[in-house]
């Protein structure tokens, strides 16, 4: 019982939703943008994650916001993709080659996870929680102690584990899938 109590707060922590939102907002918030385009594109990437799901959610086509079942996972994973596309899009026009990077990150490795959702489930929490430590690196390099935030990785694994959300092979495709898209990304290894 203690153990399921622990699983599910870490669970909480490290929410999708609260991930993919994070990534973005801190790359925004710490690069030089005026006050208007860092609020609108705070705002647009609040709610492309956040206004799918309520509406998909009123529609009857989605049961939780962990999209346990794996077909109730595409018609929101394709959204929030598009969604993510277009934001990449504008953002790109700003010249500001950090967060171009970050804004291409979001949209492709949503898109692969997207695709993959079509056949498989993989874990949201690991894509994103990956997402988020790899953008936080990216973005502050001269702070060696961020990469102790993978140390995190297999307590997350670890929860959704023990509450029966995912199995290894899941956690571990989607962490190293958006590790290595990251890389790509970021450092163009």
């Amino acid at each position: 019982m203690l153990k399921k109590k622990i699983a599910r707060i870490i669970s909480e922590i490290s929410n999708g939703f609260m991930t993919m939102m994070l990534t973005p907002l801190i790359a925004i918030n710490t690069l030089p943008l005026n006050t208007k385009d860092r609020a609108i594109y705070s705002i647009a990437y609040i709610l492309s994650p956040l206004l799918p799901y309520f509406v998909l959610k009123s529609m009857g086509k989605i049961s939780d916001y962990e999209f346990t079942k794996r077909e109730e996972r595409p018609p929101y994973f394709t959204t929030i993709s598009i969604l993510f596309g277009i934001i990449y899009f504008f953002v790109r026009n700003l010249d500001i080659q950090i967060l171009t990077n970050v804004s291409l990150n979001i949209f492709i490795v949503s898109s692969v996870i997207t695709f993959i959702t079509f056949f498989w489930k993989i874990s949201g929490h690991m894509t994103y929680s990956t997402l988020l430590f790899a953008t936080l690196i990216y973005l502050f390099p001269n702070t060696p102690t961020l990469y102790f935030l993978f140390l995190f990785s297999p307590f997350i694994g670890w929860s959704r584990i023990v509450l029966e959300k995912h199995t290894l092979s899941q956690l571990t495709l989607g962490t190293l899938l958006t590790l290595f898209i990251s890389i790509l990304i970021y450092w163009g290894f």
